[in-house]
């Protein structure tokens, strides 16, 4: 029996691009499309870009209302979790001011320190006497059952930060 190398080869071709094409028209159609349409009827968020990856949905956000942030921020995590497919999703707040990214991160300890101690009353002070220090316009947190929300402005620009809560674990059942 002899083998016919052109058919075989031609035959996998075909198959793989029927194979990563059809998967790379459902990603864009059935995913990135509707969350994309979704996001761009929200007045204060702009959706920067959106990485569909194997496990997770990844979403590069810019938020322009710092009163709505929250509100925006679950509204955008419950569209994509709806077109997610079981992946997890992952919201990426986009802030390009880069002195206040800094700023966070030097004095973000605090913050840290009281999640994880479950003082959550002790943020609103951290991030007053970040404002005091650094001179900031605005420090605000706000806090829900899942995150806790964190908004800092120089003036020049918005800076926004999710950090998640965990739930406290019992130990007495």
């Amino acid at each position: 029996m002899k083998v016919r190398a052109l058919p075989i080869f031609l035959s996998v071709l075909v198959s793989s691009l029927l194979l990563f094409g059809g998967w790379y028209v459902f990603q864009n159609q059935f995913v990135k499309k509707p969350i994309s349409n979704e996001i761009a009827a929200m007045q204060s968020v702009k959706l920067n870009n959106i990485t569909v990856g194997r496990d997770a949905i990844t979403l590069n956000v810019s938020f322009n209302d710092p009163e709505k942030f929250a509100e925006d921020y679950k509204t955008i995590k419950k569209i994509a979790s709806d077109k997610a497919n079981g992946k997890t999703v992952k919201i990426e707040c986009y802030s390009p001011n880069i002195s206040l990214q800094k700023i966070w991160e030097e004095n973000a300890f605090a913050v840290a320190e009281a999640m994880e101690l479950h003082t959550y009353s002790k943020i609103p002070i951290a991030l007053e006497e970040m404002k005091k220090k650094h001179r900031l316009k605005n420090a605000t947190s706000y806090m829900d059952e899942q995150n806790v929300y964190i908004y800092l402005n120089d003036g020049k620009g918005p800076y926004y930060a999710v950090l998640p809560r965990e739930r406290e674990v019992s130990r007495n059942g």
